[in-house]
């Protein structure tokens, strides 16, 4: 299984050189929302996609499918996190079970 990356340029060369299978760079700007909304749908169909990670800024700017598989996982981009520490502390404890402390 593959894992994609979807994020602004800076997050996409952090993940290239970090050796992510497929990674993908947008700007943000209405045209190229739509053609990450496009790569999404299109990384979701494929097969061969286990981990779909996308920035929380673009995140907030696509409708993000309930599925299964791929999984699709939010992260931060250089900007640092927009949930919160509490707020990523929480899904943390709801995905693995285990709750995190400083």
């Amino acid at each position: 299984m593959k894992i994609a990356v979807l994020g602004d340029k800076d997050t996409a060369l952090g993940f290239r050189l970090a050796g992510a299978h497929e990674v993908y760079s947008f700007e943000d700007t209405p045209l190229e929302i739509e053609r990450l909304r496009n790569k999404l749908r299109e990384l979701i169909e494929r097969g061969d996609v286990g981990i779909i990670l996308i920035t929380e800024r673009f995140a907030q700017r696509v409708e993000i499918p309930e599925v299964t598989l791929p999984i699709i996982l939010q992260v931060p981009d250089k900007s640092g996190s927009r949930f919160g520490e509490e707020a990523i502390k929480e899904i943390v404890r709801r995905a693995i079970g285990v709750e995190l402390k400083r």
